[in-house]
């Protein structure tokens, strides 16, 4: 009987081995699973942060000085921003947030960089006609 009762120890043990070593496998998974959760939501913080800080940076008010002339230049500019607009007076120094002077920068750029492109575009006509003439 001896023989008997230590061979089902033996296996008791076996059992708890393997009941341990399976414990440890969902502990360790549990503890990575919870890592990558924390790391996750640290990252959300940061973006949250990160987007309330240029948000703020977007929002800052700024002066400018649109320019006027009896022409072309006379009215005044209505600018929109993400379903958020105003309207800048011509020659006169004006607070508006930083988001509608950027778009105005842009505009400027894209207007500058068009006017290279006919004045490229035209010069090239012109010497590929001078071929054909």
């Amino acid at each position: 009987m001896e023989d008997k009762d230590k061979k089902t120890l033996a296996a008791l043990h076996r059992e708890m081995e393997e009941m341990r070593a399976a414990y440890e496998a969902e502990l360790t998974a549990l503890k990575a699973e919870n890592a990558e959760k924390e790391d996750r939501a640290k990252q959300e913080q940061q973006l949250r942060a990160f987007l309330k800080a240029q948000q703020s940076y977007l929002n800052e008010y700024v002066e400018v000085r649109l320019f006027k002339d009896n022409d072309k230049y006379k009215d005044d500019v209505y600018v929109a921003v993400n379903g958020k607009n105003c309207v800048i007076r011509r020659g006169v120094w004006t607070r508006i947030r930083r988001k509608f002077a950027m778009l105005l920068d842009q505009s400027e750029i894209q207007d500058l960089r068009t006017a290279e492109l006919m004045e490229r575009e035209a010069s090239r006509f012109a010497d590929e006609s001078r071929h054909y003439a």
